[in-house]
């Protein structure tokens, strides 16, 4: 997708190569950190061959890059970053990781041919042998059900690739009315499972996604919206050498409110989603609350109510219930505090079968040593509790973290 949406832009800047004046910066940038994790399996010790270190201290080492591209008709990103993980005691353990994001606006290219149109596209890809348990930074909108796999449920140590293509477009049928529609497709892939661990069961999971519906501006801050969206979820689970799919398919009908003010954002949605073959109605919904981040103080929370794709342990959907405050304290120029707080309750469908509950605190103090070097401290608590028929344990996690970061604009 990323080769499709380059090779695009370059196909448009030679559209109108006299009317068109582009611009591509590179930023490159590298991050070198040292942590200390208190189960770096992410299990609990019954379910860790006896002998097995649960602790250890990694080092990493990250190049990446943004590439950022502008010109009349488009105006695009890609970033990527690579990170060599090496572990001090377990050096079985050592990996690399990757992740990738590109997003493209073609809003102004797409409205040479249909006037008050607008199209975007995003990219994003993960490879990681530590599978996060919320998600890392804003991807998407909660009411498109994107985040498909970001449950708060935090399976054990296996080689995870997640990967997200998504297409949003929308047409201007009056000043204040447009149609939307998206389609995303998610793949999450499962493999090399620990050795030291046992007693889990993994799937591998795509997710089709498509919704539309119309917005209409009340006023130049205030916009309502109607959404139908469907998804259809497979299942893939290895057993014995011989695969097994379990499909299953969820339509969605919600209503969303957006205000947008020069200092802060709020928007929420709510309606129901039908879970079949289960034949189950789920109450759905969601709340987002921003501030300016340019402000000395910045809040943003989060509160969704979704129905998502299992990928650990649980066969079928699970009822995802995520809430997360976060905080930036700017106590000057250079110097910042950031606090954040993650709650999850996912249960499954039927209900009763499976639970999780999962708790995590992160603290961080930020420092900017010069123009392109900076600093942080960084300390996260996790609390993993698990209940399902054939596991129940809770997990206590601790990391420390010391990062140096330099960023070249």
């Amino acid at each position: 997708m990323t080769v499709l949406v380059w090779g695009t832009l370059l196909g448009v800047g030679t559209l109108k190569p006299m009317s068109v004046h582009a611009e591509t910066d590179i930023i490159p940038s590298i991050r070198v950190a040292e942590r200390y994790d208190t189960n770096i399996y992410f299990a609990p010790p019954e379910n860790i061959q006896p002998g097995t270190r649960l602790n250890d201290i990694v080092s990493t080492v990250g190049p990446g890059a943004q590439i950022l591209h502008k010109s009349r008709e488009v105006e695009a990103s890609l970033t990527g970053r690579a990170d060599v993980n090496i572990y001090a005691f377990t050096r079985d353990l050592n990996n690399i990781s990757v992740r990738v994001r590109g997003e493209a606006n073609l809003d102004n290219w797409v409205n040479q041919y249909v006037r008050g149109a607008q199209l975007r596209l995003t990219e994003s890809l993960r490879y990681s042998p530590e599978s996060p348990d919320f998600l890392e930074g804003k991807e998407g909108s909660p009411v498109q059900g994107d985040n498909a796999f970001d449950t708060g449920v935090q399976g054990f140590r296996s080689d995870t690739l997640r990967n997200t293509t998504s297409i949003d477009g929308a047409h201007s049928v009056t000043r204040d009315l447009a149609l939307r529609g998206s389609y995303s497709f998610f793949t999450y892939r499962r493999s090399n499972v620990a050795e030291a661990t046992s007693g889990s069961n993994f799937f591998n999971v795509d997710v089709h996604n498509w919704a539309v519906g119309p917005q209409y501006k009340l006023t130049p801050t205030d916009g309502i919206s109607l959404l139908y969206s469907a998804a259809f979820i497979t299942q893939t689970r290895l057993e014995g050498g011989a695969s097994s799919k379990i499909e299953n398919h969820t339509h969605t009908l919600g209503a969303g409110y957006d205000k947008t003010m020069p200092n802060w954002r709020f928007r929420m949605g709510g309606g129901a989603t039908l879970v079949q073959p289960a034949d189950e109605v789920v109450p759905t919904g969601f709340v987002h609350l921003t501030t300016n981040p340019e402000r000395v103080l910045t809040l943003d929370l989060d509160f969704s109510r979704l129905v998502k794709g299992s990928t650990f342990q649980t066969a079928g959907v699970l009822i995802s219930n995520i809430g997360r405050a976060g905080v930036i304290y700017r106590l000057s120029e250079r110097l910042a505090l950031l606090g954040n707080v993650f709650y999850a309750f996912n249960e499954s469908i039927p209900k009763g079968a499976a639970e999780y509950n999962n708790l995590g605190l992160t603290a961080t103090l930020t420092y900017k040593l010069t123009r392109t070097i900076g600093v942080e401290v960084r300390y996260n608590y996790y609390d993993y509790k698990t209940e399902t028929p054939t596991l129940d344990y809770t997990v206590y996690r601790n990391q420390t973290w010391l990062v140096l970061t330099a960023e070249w604009r």
